[in-house]
């Protein structure tokens, strides 16, 4: 008989359990008798120690899980207080008081005694793990976080609502305060980030980036009304336009969580939450009161004692006794119903999706052990679990899951929270409304004072010390102001006149400060007695509340002594101005990298060149970079401008802008306008200055639309590029076939244009990639085994995607075990998508690709296509070409003049889907064919097509027009492609020669 081994089960899914940590600032230095200093007290009794007990057990065992927690600064601060830590010792030791005296009360009823008696070896368990702890639990979390078994979320400094505030300061201040206080605690900087009450709106994302945060946890409605419509719904994460992950809440695993009505806590055997000896006893009994009266609050209110004896039972008033064992059945077969379901939703998405999905379940941390009291001994069954019975589920952290699968879809998150509706509705209706104006008022005073006071300067009597601390003080009472927590206890309406009293407390705090340090008469025993009283986040700086658009003779440029070293610095040697709507990080299409490539190449070889652009979110107004000085100007428009509408805007900006640079002493030498976008502005300052102006026309309307002007639109295009060439004194295309077709369109002499080719950068040039890289990555992109098609460009009709989608059935017929991956976005989007639906996970979208991707799906594709309807040049081409990766692309435009049919690479009739397929098919099948198509295009690419040849060709260009008599910076070009001998003049050189 043979004994045949049971294979182990597939791996597929994830499920991530995320636990939010938080409490407001409750601490109050001078009394002891707030109900809400309390809430601390349950929290580390009934929550906090527990999950730190369950880690050890857990650990101790051997079993290996994964959890994922966010902490707050704010409650971060009250575990960390000598105060806070003395209080809560103290309170321990009541209970244990408490426990022993109800077990000598109860000593004659046997139904509630061997409760007593788990209470009071209860609370002594936990004051040895605080003790142990050093009465800082951060320290054990720490400690496990290291060991890798959970990872830490930070959170906004106060858990302020942040889609609600006012200015981006504000935002910008509550992220950057709490990621110094989690790397002051954790010794590292925190990756994610709970966002308070997970309130998104466009644009916070691109804050959460600069502060250096890449992921966070949103609703699962930020997600499912995302555009486009996320590919893998809400079983993978989702990046924003900005490089953030949104990681959604699953609403499946919430709902048997939280559900008020079928929910787990909700269970008649698990422990009564409303039934606590500090309410139940003294009623209607003076002994039982003067009893029980020492462990209530010092004003006699009646407070939780964490006592408590009754199970849930039923529906009614009738309570029976707690019974810990029925509540540790129930647990346990709670957490493998939950399990289970898990499983059944991780095997109907593996079958869909193209990589494991992963369930986030996001909860309240104090659900967890407070209101459910079984709750952390439920995660820990659940843990043993996973880690024992099963082998389809693994518990993750969003970091994990994001190493495993580092390319996501790209999509504009919806406007989200988890409250009510999931919208700001609970944090903004007519109970708390009233907030707001004063909030705003305060941060624009706070970004006041933050800009004026930025370098400790204008002091007015005061010591640049006491001036510091005052405006340190001063965002900690604005920031402990704006905490969710206030307006949300107003629309519960449960303590309400502790919540609007606190907001009232600070917000007067603030403002007495601020009129100190206006008026430079400040109390040093007052910011003393605050600094006391309300004493959170130890780093706090409030130059994070420094504006960041601040006046000057340049507004991009706030620094007057940085403004007068530029001045300095571009005197010397005309000013190149190139106008560009889009310039890195902003990357629509192809013309932003070759602006790019161009200006750096030109600063390389000595030359002065300023790139003016379009503001983009993450990126600085003004900077040097690469030796290109960058100009990116804010552009003022309404929500719903088009495009075309848009670029008139931004002309003007541009044009005031140019206006005040010159008018304050700045050199433009020579414009360099780049396509129609531009036109506006460098006309207007070609004739107010008599600056002369070169343009490159990158593409035309009339070739983008197939030798046809259809509509006013593109009339009103089409006139301003005329326009643009008229006006130029120079034009500049990419290709033969681009000279051709500007020629014909707007009758230019053939002297004024010149032909330089697009290029690609080789400093950095990645070798062929081997057997064993391609694997690696085809592993990384869930492609492992596969043949990797990649197509990379703007999802719009000229584009040709559509033909290589109707083209896939054919190419998988010759090789099935094919995979297309299709990054990039455009208004065809959608489209594409349910056109390729038919065809499941062998084509997959994935939206925006930065960098790191894309250089994984090069190394990766075993065929690069490019199935372009128009290209005026084809830059995607020379990208593969660089990677040595094979290219099948359409026999078209300039694209035609890049490759040697059947030597360096295929041409396939455009639009023509056999033609395509076929000639993907014969590559994919002879890989050996691919590689010597690839050798060789890289040498083409080495001998025409490197910037900084391209560059040198340029600069002839321009000194033709500015006279300048430097020389071009010898030596520039690469070993590989300056020809072996001095070679006779270029016929760009014999061009721009002056007469004799």
């Amino acid at each position: 008989m043979i004994n045949r081994v049971k294979p182990k089960p597939e791996l597929k899914g994830y499920l991530a359990l995320v636990l939010h940590a938080h409490l407001p600032y409750i601490r109050h230095y001078d009394k002891d008798d707030y109900l809400e200093e309390r809430w601390f007290h349950e929290a580390m009794t009934e929550t906090y120690l527990p999950l730190v007990e369950m880690f050890d057990r857990l650990s101790a065992d051997g079993v290996d899980f994964r959890l994922t927690f966010s902490m707050t600064p704010t409650l971060l601060s009250l575990c960390e207080d000598p105060l806070m830590q003395q209080r809560y010792a103290g309170h321990l030791d009541k209970l244990i008081e408490l426990a022993d005296k109800e077990k000598v009360r109860l000593q004659k009823d046997p139904r509630l005694l061997p409760l007593a008696r788990m209470y009071a070896d209860r609370f002594r368990t936990l004051k040895r793990v605080y003790e142990h702890a050093g009465r800082n639990i951060i320290r054990r979390f720490r400690e496990y976080q290291d060991l890798g078994k959970i990872e830490i979320l930070t959170c906004a400094a106060t858990h302020g609502f942040l889609p609600l505030m006012k200015t981006e300061e504000a935002i910008r201040a509550q992220l950057l305060t709490a990621v110094r206080d989690y790397e002051r605690h954790f010794g590292r900087s925190p990756r994610g980030i709970w966002l308070p009450e997970c309130g998104f709106t466009p644009g916070i994302d691109r804050i959460l980036k600069n502060c250096g945060i890449d992921f966070f946890i949103s609703d699962s409605s930020a997600v499912a009304y995302a555009t486009p419509r996320p590919n893998r719904e809400l079983y993978a994460p989702l990046m924003t336009p900005y490089g953030v992950t949104a990681f959604p809440r699953d609403p499946e695993s919430s709902q048997q969580v939280w559900s008020s009505q079928n929910g787990y806590p909700g269970d008649f055997n698990y422990r009564e939450y409303y039934r606590d000896i500090g309410w139940d006893l003294g009623w209607n009994d003076p002994e039982q009161w003067e009893y029980i009266r020492p462990y209530v609050l010092p004003t006699h209110e009646r407070v939780n004692t964490g006592i408590k004896y009754y199970r849930i039972t039923g529906r009614g008033s009738h309570k029976e006794p707690y019974n810990p064992d029925w509540a540790r059945e129930r647990a346990a077969e709670h957490a493998g119903n939950f399990l289970l379901n898990r499983r059944k939703q991780a095997e109907h998405w593996y079958a869909h999706l193209d990589r494991r999905p992963m369930i986030v379940s996001p909860y309240d941390a104090e659900l967890f052990g407070h209101w459910w009291y079984e709750g952390p001994l439920w995660i820990e069954m659940l843990c043993r679990k996973i880690f024992h019975d099963q082998h389809e589920l693994a518990l993750i952290t969003p970091s994990g899951y994001l190493k495993e699968y580092p390319v996501a879809d790209t999509g504009k998150l919806n406007e989200s929270s988890w409250g009510r509706s999931s919208t700001a509705e609970v944090w903004l209706q007519g109970a708390n409304d009233w907030i707001y104006p004063h909030l705003h008022e305060a941060e624009m005073r706070m970004v006041k004072l933050a800009s004026q006071h930025e370098h400790l300067e204008s002091r007015r009597g005061l010591s640049a010390g006491l001036l510091k601390r005052a405006l340190n003080q001063a965002a900690r009472e604005l920031m402990l102001a704006q905490s969710s927590d206030w307006a949300f206890i107003m629309d519960s309406k449960t303590v309400v006149e502790y919540a609007c009293r606190r907001t009232k407390d600070h917000l007067g705090c603030f403002h007495l400060l601020c009129d100190g340090i206006e008026a430079g008469r400040l109390d040093e025993a007052y910011v003393t007695e605050l600094e006391k009283k309300d004493n959170p986040f130890p780093v706090i700086d409030y130059r994070d509340y420094a504006s960041i658009c601040r006046t000057s003779p340049n507004p991009l440029i706030p620094d007057p002594g940085q403004w007068q070293e530029i001045l300095a610095d571009t005197a010397r040697r005309p000013n190149i101005f190139m106008l560009a709507w889009e310039y890195p990080p902003k990357s629509v299409g192809g013309l932003s990298r070759a602006v790019c490539d161009l200006s750096e190449a030109l600063a390389a070889q000595g030359e002065i060149v300023h790139v003016l652009t379009s503001s983009h979110y993450g990126a600085p107004y003004f900077e040097r970079k690469n030796g290109v000085y960058i100009h990116r100007v804010p552009v003022q428009h309404s929500y719903d401008t088009d495009f075309y509408h848009w670029t008139f805007e931004m002309n003007l900006a541009m044009t005031d802008y140019l206006v005040n640079w010159k008018e304050h002493g700045g050199r433009i030498d020579l414009l360099h306008a780049h396509d129609w976008m531009v036109y506006h502005t460098a006309r207007e300052i070609k004739m107010s200055y008599a600056v002369p102006m070169v343009a490159t026309v990158h593409a035309t309307e009339w070739g983008r639309n197939h030798g046809r002007l259809s509509s006013p639109l593109s009339e009103a295009i089409h006139r301003l590029e005329g326009g643009l060439t008229y006006d130029a004194d120079r034009v500049i295309v990419c290709s033969p076939y681009m000279k051709r077709e500007v020629q014909g369109l707007f009758h230019l002499p053939d002297d004024k244009l010149y032909v330089f080719p697009n290029g690609v950068r080789l400093d950095k040039v990645a070798p062929g990639a081997s057997k064993n890289d391609a694997a690696d990555a085809k592993k990384r992109l869930g492609a492992e085994g596969r043949r990797v098609l990649f197509f990379i460009g703007r999802l719009v009709f000229e584009k040709g995607v559509q033909t290589l989608i109707h083209a896939m059935p054919a190419i998988l017929s010759a090789a099935p075990d094919t995979v297309l991956f299709i990054g990039g976005a455009g208004p065809m989007e959608d489209q594409l998508r349910a056109l390729a639906a038919p065809l499941g996970e062998k084509v997959r979208f994935l939206g925006f690709v930065d960098d790191e991707t894309k250089e994984l799906l090069y190394r990766a594709a075993d065929v690069c296509v490019i199935p372009s309807h128009y290209e005026p040049f084809g830059i995607v081409a020379l990208e593969a070409m660089k990677h040595r990766r094979p290219v099948v692309l359409s026999d078209t435009g300039g694209l035609a003049d890049m490759v040697e049919h059947g030597i360096d690479g295929y041409r396939a009739l455009p639009g023509h889907v056999d033609s395509l397929s076929w000639h993907v098919s014969e590559l994919l099948l002879h890989p050996e064919l691919g590689a010597r198509m690839a050798d060789r295009a890289f040498a083409k690419l080495k001998a025409a097509y490197t910037w900084d040849r391209i560059a040198e060709d340029t600069a002839l260009a321009y000194r033709s027009l500015t006279h300048d008599q430097t020389p071009v910076r010898a030596g520039t070009r690469t070993a590989a492609s300056e020809p072996a001998e001095p070679s006779e003049p270029s016929e760009t050189e014999a061009a721009l020669a002056p007469n004799p």
